[in-house]
C-alpha cells in the first residue's frame, strides 16, 4: 500500500497544533505496517530551518491558479526515522513567519491561494517524484480541494486510475471559507458549484469540498465522529456529514510513546514508572520551584493545565471558577497562549494568588513535560474536544485528568464513579462551572486516599495510546477504499 500524506504541518518541520503530530506519528507507524508512506506539505521558513539535507526533486512546474501561472520547485528530505518527505517551495507563498497567519494582523489575505497551490500542485509531485500512490490521505481544508482536483480531473489520468482518497477532519471549527468571487481561481469545473459541492451560503468551502468529493472520510475520535453529525458540533456542515454517515469513521490519535515516556523523558528531573512512582514527587517539587510556588504550599495537590487560552478549552469555565478553586489547598500551573482577555484574566488572577497560581504564557516544551509530570491532576474542561493529547500524555504520566465528556476525552478517560475497578480519571457531564468544580473536589477526595490514588496512576499508566493500534484501524479504511476502487 502506497500513501501519500498531504497535509499543511508535520511534526519536527513545522507546527501549530495537533495536526502535525498527527502528520509526523501515524506515517511511521503505518510503515512499521508495511506501507510505503510518504509526506507532502509547504516549505515554509522554519520547515526550511528543520531541514538542512533538503535535496532537489526534478524540474520546476507550472501552475495555473485562475489567469495566473506560478512556478514551483519540489525538494525531498526525511523524518528522523526515514520517512521520505517532500516539500513544495514557493517563496511568495511560504517563506513566512507564520504558517496561516501572524498574531497581529491574523489570517494571512491570500491563504486560499497559498493552498490552492499546494493542493494543485500534489499531482506535478507525483509526476516528478515518478510515484503515484494507492491511497491520498488528505488533512483539513488546507488540502480539501485535492479531493475535487482527483475526482474531476486526475482519475482520468491512467497513473491515478486505482488510487483512493481518505480525508480526515482535525477540528471541523476551521473550515477554509472564501468569498464566492475566489471560486474561478479554483480552477473547477462549473458544475461543482452547488450545494452538493464546494458552495457554502454562497461562499468557498475547502473543508466541505474534502467531506463531499473524497471516497472516505474520517476524524480523529469515534465520539467526534457522531457530535459533527448534529447541530452543536458540525459547525454548519452536519447535514452533509449526514449524508456521508456511511463513509464516516472516527479513529482515536495515539501519541508519540517514544517522547511521552516517563521511564525515559530526557526532559524531566527524575524518571518513573508505574511500579516506581518515587520519580514523581521529585518532578513534583521541581515543578513547584521552576514556576515559584511559594514553599509552604508544596505538599498541596497540584492541578495542571495546558492549551490554548480559548473558551473551547474551557477556560470559560476555570475562569468562573478559579475564586472557589483557590480557597482549596491547592496549587494550579497552567500553561498556554492565546485569548488576550482571558490571558489577561488569569493574570488578574495571579496577582491575587502569587504563591498557588502560575500562568506561563508561551508555548514551552521542557514545561508542558514538566507539568505533565509533576502535577497529580490534570484539567482539560473542553467544550469540544475532537480528540485531545493532553489527556493522554496525563494518563501516561500518571496525572489523573478532569475532563468534559466530549469527543475524544469521552473515548479516552474512563470514569472513576463509573468505572470503580478500571476507571483513569473523572469526567463531568453537564458543561457548567458547578459541574467542573465538584469534579475537581471529587478527585481531591480521592488523592487524600494514597492507596486509591495510586491504583488510578497504575490503571492510567497502563493505558497503550500508541499509533499501532490506531494505525492498523486506518489501514482497514485504506483497504477498503482501495478495494472499491480494485474489484
Amino acid at each position: 500500500m502506497q500513501i501519500l500524506f498531504c497535509t499543511s504541518e508535520a511534526s519536527p518541520f513545522a507546527k501549530t497544533g495537533g495536526l502535525a503530530d498527527v502528520a509526523g506519528s501515524l506515517p511511521e507507524a503505518l510503515h512499521k505496517l508495511g506501507c510505503d508512506v510518504r509526506i507532502f506539505m509547504p516549505l515554509y521558513r522554519c520547515a526550511r530551518e528543520m531541514a538542512p539535507d533538503l535535496l532537489p526533486l526534478g524540474n520546476g512546474r507550472t501552475l495555473r491558479i485562475g489567469p495566473h501561472d506560478y512556478h514551483v520547485h519540489f525538494w525531498q528530505s526525511s523524518t528522523p526515522s526515514g520517512i521520505p518527505v517532500y516539500f513544495l517551495e514557493k517563496d511568495e507563498f511560504f517563506d513566512r513567519a507564520g504558517l496561516y497567519g501572524s498574531p497581529l494582523r491574523g489570517d494571512y489575505e491570500d491563504n486560499a491561494e497559498r493552498f490552492i497551490a499546494f493542493s494543485q500542485s500534489v499531482r506535478h509531485l507525483c509526476e516528478a517524484a515518478g510515484w503515484f500512490p494507492s491511497i491520498f490521505h488528505l488533512h483539513d481544508w488546507q488540502t480539501g480541494l485535492v479531493a475535487p482536483y482527483f475526482k474531476t480531473n486526475w482519475r482520468h489520468d491512467p497513473r491515478f486510475a486505482r488510487s483512493a482518497t481518505v480525508f480526515t477532519i482535525h477540528n471541523i471549527a476551521y473550515q477554509g471559507v472564501f468569498p464566492a468571487g475566489f471560486f474561478p481561481l479554483l480552477n473547477l469545473p462549473p458544475t461543482t458549484w452547488s450545494f452538493q459541492g464546494v458552495e457554502f451560503w454562497g461562499q468557498c468551502n475547502l473543508l466541505k469540498a474534502g467531506i463531499v468529493y473524497s471516497d472516505f472520510v474520517t476524524t480523529v475520535s469515534p465520539r467526534y465522529a457522531a457530535e459533527i453529525t448534529t447541530s452543536d458540533f458540525g459547525f454548519g456542515l452536519e447535514g452533509v456529514l449526514k449524508e456521508r454517515e456511511k463513509s464516516l469513521r472516527g479513529i482515536l490519535n495515539g501519541i508519540d510513546t517514544d517522547i511521552w515516556d516517563p521511564g525515559a523523558d530526557s526532559l524531566l528531573p527524575a524518571n518513573y514508572t508505574a511500579e516506581d512512582l518515587s520519580g514523581k514527587k521529585t518532578c513534583k517539587l521541581a515543578l513547584c520551584r521552576q514556576a515559584g510556588f511559594s514553599e509552604s504550599s508544596f505538599h498541596f495537590p497540584m492541578l495542571g493545565m495546558i492549551g490554548r487560552l480559548a473558551a473551547q478549552k474551557g477556560f470559560d469555565l476555570l475562569e468562573k471558577i478559579l475564586p472557589d478553586l483557590m480557597k482549596l489547598p491547592v496549587n494550579l500551573a497552567i500553561l498556554g497562549s492565546g485569548d488576550a482577555s482571558i490571558e489577561q484574566s488569569l493574570q488578574a488572577m495571579e496577582k491575587l494568588f502569587p504563591d498557588r497560581l502560575k500562568l506561563t504564557n508561551r508555548y514551552d516544551e521542557q514545561m508542558a513535560h514538566l507539568i505533565e509530570a509533576g502535577s497529580d491532576i490534570f484539567l482539560m474542561p473542553s467544550r469540544y474536544e475532537p480528540c485531545g493529547l493532553n489527556q493522554m500524555y496525563s494518563l501516561r504520566y500518571g496525572t489523573i485528568p478532569v475532563v468534559f465528556a466530549t469527543g475524544g476525552l469521552e473515548n479516552s478517560v474512563r470514569d472513576v464513579f463509573l468505572h470503580p475497578d478500571s476507571g483513569t480519571g473523572f469526567k463531568f457531564t453537564r458543561y457548567e462551572p458547578q459541574a467542573f468544580l465538584e469534579k475537581i473536589e471529587s478527585a481531591l477526595e480521592f488523592f487524600k486516599d494514597l492507596r486509591k490514588w495510586q491504583e488510578i496512576q497504575k490503571r492510567a499508566m497502563a493505558r497503550d495510546f500508541s499509533w499501532a493500534m490506531s494505525a492498523k484501524r486506518y489501514l482497514a479504511v485504506y483497504d477498503k477504499v482501495w478495494g472499491k476502487r480494485n474489484p
